[in-house]
């Protein structure tokens, strides 16, 4: 049986546009249906370069980052299918791909490098406060040769930075309104891992692995992290192709991890604090970018596919019902 869905009626979809070599059109709302949680037909609301990341704001507010090799955020209201531009601001570097908002902060993610800490006033982008800096390299050539931060997460009194590009996470003190630049801890994943996303329960830190298709489990302790517990990405046997981890999302029955490459869904559980495959769901379209999870509802960015991808899931974690929205160039879903 279809899962009964309720929760949010509006996703706003982020996509690549051409300024970067992309078939979006900016920000696309997709109404969705109560009863089935499938997606309806696309509005495009924001023809703005590259929202390739969105975040909820307060009071309704949307942040959106524009993956540009100047950095850019923008705050945005959403309005049924109307949207107005409230603010913009720098990055704090190039290629921003992600966005937390902690307080009267929003934190960054620059993939071209290094964390920006902007300013929100009445929850609007105002300007850059500061920029977290990494340094080092790791063992790939090709995406380790520098510091490459792919994602910010709260860790109640501290925020955690995902360096793919090191193999680190840099855990920052949040003190005085701020975020202290250095950081008080580094901890050091396998070498190779890029650490790219993170989900957060029940105390525990969860981090996909980019480059070696892992997810690695961590104990947040007053802000701190403890010793990693690694498990395979995948439940089943990698195909013939690489897989590259994207997007991990907290799910009620655990995670759920999105698999490029195999292009496939895979269902964690978690015990004992640590996570577990036990199910790959193939998606029917390529490479997932990222996945939002509503109760059994998942909602996929299928960047090449130009598709977002609906799944249900009935009781035993089956898919009940698949449907799809053609978005040129998805890269992340928000249920607003």
């Amino acid at each position: 049986m279809t899962p009964a869905a309720t929760g949010p009626s509006l996703l706003a979809v982020g996509s690549y546009t051409p300024a970067t070599g992309g078939r979006g059109a900016g920000v696309t709302l997709l109404p969705r249906d109560l009863r089935t949680g499938r997606p309806g037909r696309p509005v495009v609301v924001a023809d703005r370069p590259s929202p390739s990341f969105l975040a909820a704001g307060a009071g309704g507010l949307v942040h959106a980052a524009h993956e540009l090799d100047e950095g850019l955020v923008s705050t945005f209201r959403v309005d049924g299918e109307r949207w107005e531009l409230l603010g913009e601001a720098p990055s704090g570097g190039s290629s921003p791909c992600h966005l937390e908002v902690v307080g009267d902060l929003l934190l960054v993610a620059n993939y071209g490098g290094g964390a920006g800490v902007v300013e929100l006033r009445d929850g609007v982008v105002s300007g850059l406060r500061a920029t977290l800096r990494g340094n080092g390299s790791g063992p790939d050539p090709e995406r380790q040769e520098a510091s490459h931060p792919h994602s910010v997460r709260r860790l109640g009194s501290s925020v955690a930075v995902c360096d793919l590009g090191t193999d680190e996470v840099r855990v920052h003190e949040l003190r005085g309104g701020g975020v202290e630049a250095e950081p008080a801890q580094v901890l050091r994943l396998a070498p190779g891992s890029g650490p790219r996303h993170t989900a957060h329960r029940d105390g525990r830190l969860f981090v996909a692995g980019e480059l070696d298709a892992t997810v690695t489990s961590l104990t947040v302790r007053d802000g701190r992290l403890g010793d990693p517990v690694v498990a395979p990405a995948l439940a089943g046997a990698p195909g013939p192709s690489r897989t590259y981890p994207s997007e991990i999302a907290v799910a009620p029955w655990g995670l759920v991890v999105a698999n490029r490459g195999a292009d496939v869904l895979t269902l964690h559980e978690v015990a004992g604090g640590v996570a577990r495959p036990v199910r790959d769901v193939p998606l029917g379209a390529a490479n997932p970018r990222h996945v939002a999870v509503v109760g059994r509802h998942l909602y996929v960015a299928a960047q090449d596919s130009d598709r977002v991808v609906h799944l249900a899931l009935d009781d035993d974690l089956a898919v009940a019902d698949r449907s799809e929205v053609e978005v040129g160039s998805p890269t992340c879903v928000l249920p607003l």
